[in-house]
C-alpha cells in the first residue's frame, strides 16, 4: 500500500505540473492533492461539485491512472496519514541538526562501502563510450541530475534527460544498441510507472535504487544499489535530498579521471 500512495502521489503531481492551468486535468489533480489528508470524507459528488465537471470526467480521470473507478483511486489516498506522521518524525525534535548531519554522515559512508569504485568508474566509462546517453529519473531526482547534465557539457558529454512517459518515447526513437539508459529510482516507485517502456529500450540499461526487487535484474544489465539493506519511509529522505547529489558527484569525477587517463 506504501508504494501505491506514493505513486498516486508522483502521478497526481505529474499530472499539475505537465496541464495547463485551467484544464479538467489540472482542476481535478490540484482539487485532490489540495485535498489529500481529508479523502475519505469527500465523495464523487463533492469532487464534481467543487469542480464543475460530470462525475463520467472524474471516473475518467481515475481511469487513467490506473484505476478502476473513484472510489478504488479514494482508497489509496487512506494512509496519507502514515506519510504525515513519517515527516513529522523526521523533521521532529531540538537536535535536528544534529541527527540530520549524523544521518547524511551515515547515508554517505553506507554509499561509499557498498558503491564499489569499479561499479561507478564502469559507469563512467559506459557514459563515455556509448552513442546517446539518457538518464530517466522522477522530477524530484531531475534536479539534481540537471547539475551533472550542466557539468558534462563542459567535458564534451550530452546527457539526455528524461522525466516522464513522453520523454522517454520521443528519445526511443533515437536509441541504438550503443545507447545507454541510466534509470535513477530511489523507492522503485517512479520505475513501476514507466516499466513498461523502460524494458522496450534498446541498449545498455543501469538501474540505480534502493529497491531491492529481484524482477529488476531481468529488466537491467546491471542494477547498483546505493546502500546494502532495504531503506524505510524515513530513510529514503536523506537520499532524495542528499543521495543523489552524492552520487552524482561521484560518477562525474569518475568520468573526469576516465577521460583524462584516456587523453594521456
Amino acid at each position: 500500500m506504501k508504494n501505491e500512495r506514493l505513486s498516486l502521489l508522483y502521478n497526481l503531481l505529474h499530472i499539475l505540473n505537465k496541464n495547463q492551468v485551467g484544464s479538467a486535468d489540472y482542476q481535478l489533480a490540484a482539487y485532490f492533492l489540495n485535498n489529500y489528508a481529508n479523502m475519505s470524507a469527500i465523495n464523487i459528488y463533492d469532487a464534481s461539485a467543487a469542480n464543475n465537471v460530470s462525475r463520467a470526467t472524474i471516473r475518467r480521470f481515475a481511469n487513467r491512472l490506473g484505476y478502476k473507478n473513484f472510489l478504488e483511486m479514494k482508497e489509496h489516498f487512506s494512509d496519507f496519514n502514515e506519510g504525515t506522521e513519517a515527516y513529522r518524525t523526521f523533521y521532529s525534535g531540538k537536535d535536528f541538526r544534529d541527527s540530520l548531519r549524523d544521518s547524511i554522515d551515515v547515508m554517505m559512508r553506507e554509499m561509499s562501502d557498498h558503491m564499489t569504485w569499479n561499479e561507478t568508474h564502469s559507469l563512467a566509462r559506459l557514459i563515455s563510450e556509448s552513442d546517446q546517453v539518457s538518464i530517466i529519473a522522477s522530477m524530484r531526482v531531475a534536479n539534481s541530475v540537471k547539475i551533472f547534465q550542466q557539468e558534462m557539457v563542459y567535458f564534451g558529454q550530452t546527457i539526455n534527460l528524461a522525466v516522464d512517459q513522453d520523454n522517454i518515447a520521443q528519445l526511443e526513437q533515437r536509441m541504438t544498441s550503443n545507447s545507454l539508459t541510466i534509470v535513477i529510482s530511489i523507492t522503485g516507485v517512479f520505475l513501476q510507472s514507466v516499466s513498461k517502456q523502460i524494458q522496450s529500450l534498446p541498449g545498455t540499461k543501469v538501474l540505480v535504487t534502493l529497491s531491492r526487487n529481484p524482477t529488476y535484474n531481468r529488466w537491467f544489465d546491471k542494477v547498483i544499489h546505493l546502500n546494502s539493506h532495504d531503506f524505510d519511509l524515513q530513510g529514503q529522505f536523506i537520499y532524495y535530498s542528499y543521495g543523489i547529489n552524492y552520487l552524482m558527484d561521484i560518477l562525474f569525477k569518475d568520468y573526469l579521471e576516465y577521460i583524462q587517463k584516456g587523453d594521456n
